[in-house]
């Protein structure tokens, strides 16, 4: 079978507070399990970043919902690509924030702050997988 693995960044329309970060989590968690989607988000800065992995059809139905999302605008996909296998199916949305790993892999990516928009599309992917190590529950 073959799969997707969609990465985007976009920008909070407003400051997300942990009650925020739950919601939005919950309600991925449980619609990804349903359609057998896998990814992370990142937040920090009052940016996101994620990548969502699964079957093509479900990936694009799920980032025009998301896009749809009145909490966040700039919605900018990074990199599209078509994968053997998943890389983030430990959950069905990890989460990833502003932790001391955060900040170093940032200051390893050149950063010094959570900026996606200057991010290519390999280092957001590294960064990415790098950050699934650090993944925390919330």
């Amino acid at each position: 079978m073959k799969f997707v693995r969609l990465i985007y960044f976009s920008r909070a329309t407003r400051d997300m507070s942990l009650a925020d970060l739950r919601s939005i989590l919950e309600s991925a968690r449980n619609n990804n399990d349903e359609l057998e989607i896998c990814g992370l988000l990142c937040y920090e800065n009052r940016y996101f970043l994620q990548v969502l992995e699964g079957d093509r059809e479900d990936v694009n139905e799920l980032y025009l919902d998301i896009a749809d999302d009145p909490r966040h605008d700039c919605i900018t996909i990074i990199s599209y690509q078509e994968r053997s296998s998943i890389g983030f199916g430990k959950w069905q949305m990890g989460y990833a924030g502003g932790s001391s790993d955060f900040y170093k892999l940032l200051k390893e990516n050149g950063q010094v702050e959570f900026d996606p928009t200057s991010m290519n599309p390999q280092q957001a992917e590294s960064f990415l997988e790098k950050m699934a190590e650090f993944q925390t529950e919330i």
